[in-house]
């Protein structure tokens, strides 16, 4: 039996990262600017968080030796989120504390006001509380000088909410890819221009576009390319001059007018070439001189499918980003509902729709329409069902796995 010319998705993504150049220049970006760049150092936290003992509840603070039920203590001060005196609070007396407010020197117990009962002057401890109760300590979030985040760590608003709740205001970020995008065919119209019998809208560059622009990346948009050698070879020379990354539609299948393989091989080096996957068989990969280059397939499924499972992760790994071939997207297991015969060899990426039946089980049913030109099936659908290569008949009530629409694991 001869070998698979089609290379396995695990294969070419081991391919692709390992492509992929380290990213050397860093740059230091105000938070507000920083969403969804690479953090290019380990952060290391300058203060404590929180950075004094604060109360954890709105109650009352005091010495845990007087927190015993059936004491009455005087309350000698109001203590609130933010006060900076310097209170002293003495044996046998309280203060009234809210959520926040900093805990006074030797004072180590705070009794919640809902165990309590309070005269104008006083309160009454109707449950003891031990040493230490309902306050936070210094540090016991973050200490400083602990590593908060980790170089090649994409940051998104949890981590800068966390940089600002250090005082910090600025973070040194990798310098983003630029990225250079193109189309091939003669058949193609931008959107506005008026159709001529044969001819299609292009829609691949926006899509693509819409993608690579969630990973903060530089773009370069070089429009359509006409179906001629000179003007693919012309345009791919150009990009490869200005770009880490240049990426075309269309033009890498086998067609009389599929001209983009046999320029990549000229101008440059093809690695490889048709990868086992449904939709997105055609898919080329290579360099062009110091440039990497990624060739989706024409049909508009199939080139949304293949930036997503191939060039995403290319991407993140040029920006410097902790990712591997196996960790790049979520992978959830799911019921199929429905049964499915197919045609084995590739692993489908069938667009389909998961919901959590009444008996809080995670179902899964797949789209009816499986076109590779046919983008209502991803519209309509949120999440990919992965059918194994082997797989050839799936029963309703099998396990499969599937993997929500989000481009981050």
């Amino acid at each position: 039996m001869a070998a698979n010319p089609w290379l396995p998705l695990q294969d070419a993504l081991n391919t692709l990262l390992a492509a992929a150049p380290s990213p050397t220049e860093s740059v230091n970006l105000p938070l507000m600017e920083a969403l969804n760049r690479v953090a290019s150092q380990d952060i290391i936290a300058p203060i404590n968080v929180p950075p004094c003992h604060n109360s954890a509840m709105d109650g009352y603070v005091m010495h845990a030796d007087d927190a015993k039920a059936g004491n009455q203590l005087p309350i000698v001060a109001s203590i609130f989120a933010g006060d900076t005196n310097e209170h002293v609070i003495g044996r046998g007396e309280c203060a009234r504390i809210m959520t926040g407010a900093p805990i006074p020197d030797a004072c180590d117990a705070v009794v919640i006001q809902e165990d309590t009962e309070r005269t104008d002057t006083h309160i009454v401890i109707m449950e003891t509380a031990e040493s230490g109760a309902n306050i936070r300590q210094t540090g016991a979030d973050i200490t400083a000088g602990h590593c908060v985040i980790r170089a090649g760590t994409r940051l998104r608003p949890s981590h800068l909410t966390l940089l600002s709740s250090l005082g910090m205001a600025t973070v040194d970020v990798y310098c983003p890819v630029t990225i250079g995008l193109m189309a091939t065919g003669d058949e193609l119209k931008s959107a506005g221009e008026t159709l001529e019998k044969g001819q299609i809208y292009e829609s691949n560059r926006i899509g693509v576009a819409a993608l690579l622009n969630q990973c903060q990346v530089n773009l370069i948009d070089y429009g359509i390319i006409a179906d001629r050698p000179d003007a693919i070879r012309t345009a791919l020379h150009t990009a490869s001059q200005q770009c880490d990354l240049v990426i075309s539609s269309g033009g890498v299948s086998v067609g009389d007018a599929d001209f983009i393989k046999d320029v990549l091989a000229e101008l440059g080096k093809v690695a490889f070439w048709k990868v086992a996957i449904k939709p997105g068989k055609p898919f080329a990969f290579g360099h062009l001189n110091k440039a990497l280059f990624c060739g989706l397939p024409g049909n508009p499924v199939s080139a949304y499918v293949t930036t997503e499972q191939l060039v995403i992760p290319l991407i993140r790994h040029m920006q410097g980003e902790s990712v591997n071939a196996e960790s790049h997207r979520q992978l959830l297991p799911a019921t199929l509902s429905v049964s499915i015969k197919r045609r084995a060899g590739r692993l489908d990426f069938q667009r389909a729709t998961y919901h959590t039946d009444e008996h809080g089980k995670l179902m899964v049913t797949p789209h009816r329409k499986q076109s590779s030109g046919v983008m209502t099936g991803i519209v309509e659908a949120n999440c990919y069902m992965l059918i194994p290569a082997e797989a050839e008949h799936l029963q309703a009530g099998d396990n499969i796995m599937i993997q929500p629409f989000s481009i981050w694991g």
